[in-house]
């Protein structure tokens, strides 16, 4: 059964709102909220009233039965509070619903009688049927010739008709400038409205924005969200579905679009949660798909989440414990699934058939990708670095559309047109600084350096000599740069990821991570050694006793274990059992869980004492034992914390800031006294539109 409310109806068995034969989208308790004064039409409503009848389930507030009746006069435009035309209010009196309403009678269509035609002239209907004789096999002509064409053009552009003809770009449109850094984008299914997570300086917080390709013009949706980061229109476009993606308390929110200030109905889907990756469109309108992580420990896998019912089905869920699904996406016609999966240093295209749960892998190589989009139900668009690549899942076949040059291109959606919307970076890598900061609150320093210098570490003999990553061309080095005379000497090459982690005293050994597998090199030699051999099975590690040895953590049976490495011998053995990474102190010995919680040994044998805090375990962060004091980085996505303990006096203090003003991959000198880390600036990027042809 129906009710007008006003300009509005109101469903009420399935509990619905519409406007214009538009569904609104609306808050479940608002809803109930909105029936319940239509059910007491007529008198006013206390705000006791409602706590007992609408707030059953929960104790709340007076504000948040207020804000409720906000989020409705928001919804219903009733802003005028003193001459209302749907909710009024009266002191002491509660609220009522005032505007006009009737039920509304689901009516039957008329019966239509057939009326006999008065006679016509004989010679003017014999003529009429000649003309009616011929026009009809014209008519047929038209529309097969119609039905031709049209299937011709929907064959191809679903890729079908001519499979072995390779999509050009016929265009590329600027549709912004290069201002602010931009994250993430959505396209709405006309293509008019672009909607995208960004920032415009370096000291704001991430917030939605929507940009009218129509009007050229851009909106900011919200203002107070601490880390907009993934963002989906759903709900037929009359809603937007982003992420605020923070480790250990991402949510995921609502903003109907339906309303002039969206914002101020704004609702709250998740809270709480571990981690939130991407969003998707789900099966139905009323589903959307999300990369969702509960615990510590837990892997992000795929869950279908009812708008409706806020109900959470887990879809997708990943195998083998060193598997991460890097992107996804939903195949036009709901039915489908396309995950980009990391595994064992491989990247797997995986094909999800939604109602028969079947997989099909599409791709496994050594290739590496960042996003997948469906063009159209049998082609999907991959992005690498170096260019944007067309696959048919008929032929199973690809090539390259577009050159994705300095890997400028950032991430990509489809325009359901066939094309792209792409946000391009106005350069490969952001502005980068290397800021020196002392731990007893000594001003902060530059350390001017060479731009293709990607991380940095102290030397443990002087001031003079840093450590460093070099990324420049595509290829990864290892080296030493003069903070005097910017000379840097590269030791190691590899067109494979590294992550630099310690360097003996004697210049004469790298320790360092290979695609995750743990290495060390001899610069005498010019050897390479590998101390493990699977994808994600090792920690850390560090020399130990005047560089005769590493330490280094490895999980063996699924139990984490320190072994050490000699390096005279090349053989390994197993030194403590139970923990996942450790470092030398004065006397003993300082070492993490498995879910990176610290205690302190005085010998390898000795007893436990824990320590009451935990180190990150992510590959870009850090944690050094010098001089009896730990420093560990910790991050969530928004902020980074530099976290410094004293093991003597058990003092303890943080200090944080912005996540890319203070990146996690830190350093400390040889005294803990001070620390070194990277600090990237504001990388301006635009919106793009990419037609193919």
């Amino acid at each position: 059964m129906r009710a007008s409310l006003g300009e509005f109806v109101l469903d009420l068995e399935q509990h619905l709102l519409f406007l214009n034969d538009e569904e609104i989208a609306i808050e479940p308790k608002v809803m109930e909220l909105l029936l319940y004064l239509h059910q007491c039409r007529g008198r006013y409503v206390t705000i006791e009233e409602l706590h007992e009848q609408v707030w059953t389930d929960r104790i709340v507030t007076d504000t948040a039965v207020r804000g409720s009746v906000k989020k409705l006069r928001v919804i219903f435009k009733d802003d005028d509070i003193s001459s209302p035309s749907y909710i009024k209010s009266v002191p002491k009196r509660g609220y009522k619903l005032i505007c006009e309403s009737s039920p509304i009678v689901e009516g039957t269509p008329e019966s239509f009688t057939d009326i006999e035609p008065a006679p016509a002239n004989t010679t003017q209907s014999s003529l009429k049927k000649e003309q009616h004789k011929y026009r009809k096999p014209l008519i047929y002509f038209a529309l097969l010739v119609l039905l031709l064409v049209g299937g011709a053009v929907f064959l191809t552009h679903q890729g079908l008709l001519f499979p072995s003809a390779q999509v050009t770009v016929s265009s590329v449109d600027s549709l912004t400038e290069f201002k602010g850094e931009k994250t993430s984008i959505a396209v709405s299914r006309d293509g008019r409205y672009i909607a995208f997570t960004g920032r415009a300086v370096k000291s704001e917080h991430s917030q939605v924005y929507l940009y009218d390709k129509l009007e050229k013009t851009t909106r900011q949706l919200t203002t107070q969200e601490p880390h907009a980061m993934f963002v989906r229109f759903a709900q037929n476009d009359k809603a937007l579905i982003f992420s605020n993606t923070l480790t250990g308390n991402s949510s995921l929110k609502l903003l109907p679009l339906t309303v002039s200030d969206p914002e101020s109905a704004m609702v709250t889907l998740l809270e709480g949660r571990y981690l939130i990756g991407e969003i998707q469109l789900g099966r139905t309108s009323s589903e959307i798909i999300v990369q969702l992580a509960n615990q510590p420990q837990s892997k992000l896998m795929l869950y279908a989440i009812d708008l409706e019912g806020y109900q959470e089905t887990r879809l997708v869920a990943v195998s083998q414990s060193d598997e991460f699904i890097v992107s996804v996406s939903t195949s036009p016609d709901r039915t489908r699934l396309v995950t980009l999966n990391l595994q064992a240093g491989r990247t797997q295209l995986v094909l999800h058939d939604l109602a028969t749960k079947q997989e099909t892998r599409l791709i496994d190589d050594t290739t590496p990708l960042k996003k997948v989009v469906w063009r159209n139900d049998n082609e999907l668009l991959l992005l690498n670095n170096s260019s944007i690549r067309l696959y048919n899942l008929k032929t199973q076949k690809e090539y390259e559309v577009y050159d994705n040059r300095g890997a400028l291109i950032k991430t990509i959606e489809s325009d359901h047109q066939g094309g792209l919307v792409v946000i391009k970076k106005s350069q490969e890598r952001a502005e980068r600084l290397y800021i020196e900061r002392s731990f007893s609150g000594a001003v902060s320093k530059v350390i001017d350096t060479r731009p293709e210098i990607a991380s940095m570490m102290y030397d443990s003999q002087g001031d003079e000599l840093k450590w460093v990553r070099i990324l420049k061309d595509d290829l990864n080095s290892l080296g030493s740069f003069n903070v005097k005379t910017k000379h840097i000497d590269i030791y190691y090459q590899s067109e494979n990821r590294l992550e630099f982690l310690d360097v003996s005293e004697d210049h004469k050994w790298m320790l360092f991570k290979e695609n995750y597998r743990l290495a060390v090199y001899s610069v005498e030699q010019q050897k390479v050694h590998y101390l493990t051999a699977s994808f994600n099975s090792s920690s850390d590690g560090v020399f130990y006793q005047d560089d005769q040895y590493i330490l280094y953590g490895v999980q063996v049976g699924g139990k984490w274990e320190i072994q050490r490495y000699n390096l005279s011998t090349e053989i390994s053995e197993v030194f403590l059992t139970g923990y996942r990474s450790i470092r030398p102190a004065s006397n003993g010995y300082v070492v993490a869980g498995e879910s990176g919680e610290l205690a302190y040994l005085d010998s390898h044998l000795g007893v436990a004492q824990a320590l009451s805090h935990r180190i990150g375990l992510e590959p870009i962060t850090r944690w050094h034992v010098k001089d009896d004091r730990i420093v560990w980085s910790t991050y969530d996505h928004l902020k980074s914390y530099i976290h410094h303990f004293d093991l003597n006096e058990r003092h303890y203090h943080v200090t944080e800031d912005f996540f890319l003003s203070l990146y996690p991959r830190i350093s400390v000198d040889r005294n803990a006294a001070r620390v070194v880390y990277l600090s990237v600036q504001i990388n301006d990027a635009a919106l793009q539109q990419v037609s193919f042809e």
